[in-house]
């Protein structure tokens, strides 16, 4: 499969791809390209710093709510957000869902992105997202029925690029990995006797995350026409001014090709395609594990503030806290006195009796009531 996606990569390229990703409200001189270049052929060095083979470093912002992630690459900086709604299936396989990805160019990136339609740029990398994730079944769309023929999920991806500053492809994809994998869809129940499908609110239920088989990521190279065999990764905006030539090899973390693409009119050989494919394969191990280590560290921080919520500081502060056979949910020290303030075990046994004593007063206090008034009734007798 590699062997062979290196040849369709190293044919012609595709239509309307005359440039990488061109930009008309960057311009570039002389002197800075021929600085690129010979940086890169001199010295093996970037304009950044960088090595060729060198990505830049990847922070992700999760929240405020689940299905919401930011990913900066660089300066490059793109926001995926995900929703769902209960909807009829489409197609022919009735116990299927289904997910679609929508990508916007807004403004704030780049003057030369327009509000409204989609452009050029936007319908290509939805085209490359949708062949990467939807298409390669990156999500169980089985596990998205709820009532067969009747209701299914249907998973929305919206993509925003905030910051063009190069590589948008990789910061896209990695963007609607981590917000495909902090999303949580609410629970369906359906009764047996009508049918009728009940949506469970989040307080009442704890919501569903999405089954996910893989998480396929972008890996951007670019070549220059002026240097045969000169090949970068990740590259930046000015970069991709300089290049003739781009490839985007997407990979998952089982070294699976999900998809590939080669836009510029820079003709590539077979060989550095493959190479390609073995730095890609390594990149995607690493972005894979950090993109995990990242959304552990937020599901951790997500599930303490839910334990702060229910049970207070103190317990959300105990990382053992919930585990099987403790029975935390039932210990009396969660309740809460008059002032929200919760209660220790002691205090709260002080409250019962306090309270057992008043009951008792009183009903004491009702009964001698009751025999005064039947002596007064005697005496009138």
């Amino acid at each position: 499969a590699a062997a062979a996606a290196a040849d369709d990569a190293s044919a012609t390229p595709l239509a309307g791809h005359s440039r990488t990703m061109a930009r008309d409200d960057l311009l570039i001189s002389t002197n800075e390209r021929e600085f690129i270049l010979r940086a890169l052929q001199e010295n093996e060095l970037r304009v950044d710093g960088r090595g060729p083979f060198d990505a830049r470093p990847v922070a992700y912002r999760f929240g405020p709510k689940d299905g919401v992630c930011e990913v900066t690459l660089g300066e490059t900086r793109v926001l995926a957000v995900v929703s769902a709604a209960l909807e009829a299936p489409k197609g022919a396989r009735s116990n299927e869902g289904s997910v679609t990805i929508n990508v916007e160019f807004s403004p704030m990136a780049s003057p030369n992105f327009e509000p409204g339609r989609p452009g050029e740029e936007a319908s290509e990398l939805a085209v490359v997202l949708e062949r990467a994730i939807r298409e390669t079944g990156a999500v169980d769309v089985e596990s998205l029925c709820v009532l067969a023929g009747r209701r299914v999920w249907h998973v929305r991806c919206d993509v925003h690029v905030l910051d063009a500053c190069g590589n948008i492809v990789g910061a896209a994809s990695l963007a609607a990995n981590a917000a495909l994998l902090s999303f949580r869809r609410p629970e369906a129940t359906v009764s047996p006797d009508t049918q009728r499908v009940t949506v469970h609110p989040a307080d009442v239920r704890e919501p569903i995350p999405l089954a996910l088989h893989h998480l396929p990521v972008a890996i951007t190279f670019g070549f220059f026409a002026e240097a045969e065999g000169l090949v970068v990764v990740d590259p930046t905006v000015k970069e991709e001014m300089v290049m003739g030539s781009d490839l985007v090899v997407v990979l998952n973390a089982h070294n699976e090709l999900c998809a590939i693409q080669k836009g510029g009119g820079c003709a590539v050989a077979p060989g550095e395609v493959m190479r390609c494919l073995r730095i890609a394969m390594e990149m995607t191990r690493d972005l894979t594990e950090g993109l995990k280590t990242a959304h552990k560290a937020w599901e951790q921080e997500r599930n303490a503030g839910r334990v702060r919520r229910h049970y207070g500081a103190e317990a959300a502060a105990n990382p053992d806290f919930g585990l099987p056979g403790r029975g935390d949910h039932l210990k009396k020290g969660t309740a809460r006195g008059e002032g929200g303030d919760v209660l220790e075990d002691e205090d709260v046994e002080e409250e019962e009796e306090a309270a057992l004593s008043d009951s008792d007063e009183d009903h004491q206090g009702e009964e001698e009531e009751e025999e005064e008034e039947d002596e007064g009734e005697d005496d009138d007798d």
